[in-house]
């Protein structure tokens, strides 16, 4: 009878662990359903801190589920791509992206975005190099006086139909910058400068001092005689800008301009550099 008791309690004993042991278990489950489910939604909001969060939270309740772990690792990847493209280490973001993206049994939206992250920063990758060299060129176009056709190289990069999206900042500002740097002596020079960038843009300031908005006057261009202009010629070479690449008229507009602004031919010369 007392062997036939204590039978009994061990009994009831197990069965109360046993069940808690099941009810401990699908409880879990539930919760790392519930986690997945959040997750997931977070990720569909890109939301990927919160994502990541809840499938931390979700293998401490089931640290085998696998479904999480493939989710964890492309979300990681996706983050740790999204912080490369904000240090502009555009070859490691790619890299990442493409990590997340070839996760077997991987989030599909994350494998969708992680794609066209790597085909955005492919084009980036390839058309940065370009718009360097362009931009080097259309530098030194600038410094030789080659005004105009340092404008033209700027236009590969200036005409790109990407080319304000936040990648290339950067060499966008320094295009522009020196497009309205070339656009004010173009416009000093007499020429007719179509930009859509005013030839006195404050952001040249950078490159040049102030000038007179004042348009040339052409009666006083024709009292401005042969002497002078041979005299303004000499002033010009001598502060280092090739003369010869200047008309008897753009040479009068230099003098006309120096007028306008009380200063020396050579004071003028100086802002051609």
């Amino acid at each position: 009878m007392r062997k036939r008791t204590w039978f009994m309690i061990t009994l009831i004993i197990a069965v109360i662990f046993i069940g808690y042991g099941y009810t401990k278990h699908v409880e879990n489950n539930q919760y790392y359903q519930e986690l997945l489910s959040q997750a997931e939604s977070a990720i569909n909001d890109q939301a990927y801190q919160t994502a990541q969060i809840d499938l931390e939270n979700a293998l401490k309740k089931k640290k085998n589920g696998e479904t999480a772990q493939v989710y964890l690792k492309q979300v990681k990847f996706y983050r740790h791509g999204m912080k490369a493209i904000e240090k502009k280490q555009y070859q490691i973001a790619k890299k990442n992206f493409q990590q997340a993206a070839q996760q077997d049994n991987g989030m599909q939206i994350l494998v969708s975005r992680a794609t066209a992250k790597q085909t955005e920063l492919q084009e980036v990758l390839r058309e940065l190099p370009i718009f360097e060299r362009a931009y080097r060129r259309a530098k030194i176009l600038s410094t030789n006086y080659e005004y105009t056709a340092s404008n033209t190289k700027l236009a590969v990069i200036l005409g790109y139909g990407n080319i304000k999206q936040a990648y290339y900042s950067e060499i966008y500002q320094r295009a522009q910058k020196l497009q309205t740097y070339n656009n004010r002596i173009l416009t000093k020079l007499g020429y007719h400068v179509d930009s859509g960038v005013s030839a006195t843009d404050s952001s040249a300031t950078d490159f040049l001092p102030g000038s007179s908005s004042s348009k040339t006057d052409t009666a006083s261009l024709k009292k401005i005689t042969a002497k002078q202009v041979k005299q303004a010629r000499r002033d010009l070479t001598k502060e280092g800008v090739d003369a010869d690449l200047f008309s008897d008229t753009q040479v009068k507009q230099v003098i006309q301009e120096a007028n306008n602004q009380g200063v020396s031919v050579r004071q003028i010369a100086r802002e051609f550099k």
